[in-house]
């Protein structure tokens, strides 16, 4: 029994969280003092078996700085594997956003909370194991805060997105024998598939960006969280693709679901036990490596300063 509580706890202080960052109103109460500057790191190692046991890094970064009218946040995710030549589990995220007009501080005190304001925000995303080269998204939009309370608070929040991907389409495996191909048979691939020399489709799109979500504190230790995306695409992603069994092309503008739940519980003034649940649904990729539904679960403690 003490082996299995012992085991427990190393997994939990080897875990550190992978998502994507959910806009949390928490790094803004922590934040009061004008010009005060707060942050969180957390390294870890995991074990995975997959068919054989591999080792990965993980490291979650965020940092966040209110000032007298403005909050800005920056965070980013690493989560890193490599086995010989496989880099299948590697992924990157960094997200920006600055709340502007958002609160009035004086000395320690808010004073005044804007119930509309606006919000800009830039994403950096990769990931090897759905053949995402990278993503960038850059935009903005009005945030409405519907219930301000010291228990509670509620945020509506809508605007538009630029986004550039750029999407493998085959194994890595494949791309020397791609290089074999005459040049004319290159550029017939990237005329019927949008598939370049390199082994990609690159598009952009601009989305309509909604989202909605609940913070609730329960007393001094515990919060909790809950954030719901959806974006719409406002162009038809793939329309001058054709459409073949190897790379099906519905032709439709599939909107994209993200729902993420947290907790964090205050054990320190400088540690926290985090716990985050995170699912997207993203359908309508033409890469075959590109699952449509992602989901994990991850825990652990986390260092604020």
């Amino acid at each position: 029994m003490r082996k299995s509580l012992l085991l427990f706890s190393l997994l939990l202080l080897t875990s550190v969280l992978y998502a994507q960052s959910i806009l949390n109103d928490k790094a803004f109460y922590d934040t009061l003092k004008t010009h005060k500057t707060y942050g969180k790191l957390g390294f870890g190692l995991n074990i995975n078996d997959d068919g054989e046991r591999k080792v990965f890094l993980l490291q979650d970064a965020s940092i966040s700085r209110a000032t007298t009218r403005h909050l800005f946040e920056v965070s980013n995710t690493i989560y890193f594997n490599s086995n010989g030549t496989d880099q299948a589990s590697n992924r990157f995220l960094l997200f920006a956003r600055a709340a502007l007009n958002r609160h009035t501080i004086e000395g320690k005190k808010i004073v005044a909370e804007a119930s509309f304001f606006p919000e800009v925000n830039f994403t950096i995303a990769y990931d090897e194991s759905r053949g995402l080269n990278y993503r960038f998204n850059g935009g903005g939009g009005i945030t409405y805060s519907l219930h301000k309370s010291k228990w509670m608070r509620l945020k509506i929040g809508t605007g538009l997105q630029y986004e550039k991907e750029s999407w493998r389409i085959f194994e890595r495996e494949f791309l020397p024998a791609l290089d074999t191909l005459s040049q004319s048979s290159k550029d017939k691939l990237e005329e019927a598939f949008g598939i370049n020399e390199k082994g990609n489709i690159n598009k952009d799109n601009w989305r309509l960006n909604n989202y909605i979500q609940f913070v609730f504190t329960l007393g001094e230790k515990l919060n909790l969280s809950t954030l719901g995306i959806v974006q719409f695409p406002l162009r038809i992603p793939y329309d001058n693709v054709y459409n073949v069994p190897y790379f099906p092309v519905d032709n439709k503008k599939y909107p994209r679901f993200t729902l993420e739940l947290s907790a964090n519980f205050t054990i320190t003034k400088h540690f926290t036990f985090s716990a985050k649940y995170f699912i997207q649904h993203d359908e309508g990729q033409i890469s075959p490596l590109a699952n449509e539904q992602i989901s994990n679960f991850t825990n652990g403690l986390v260092y604020k300063f």
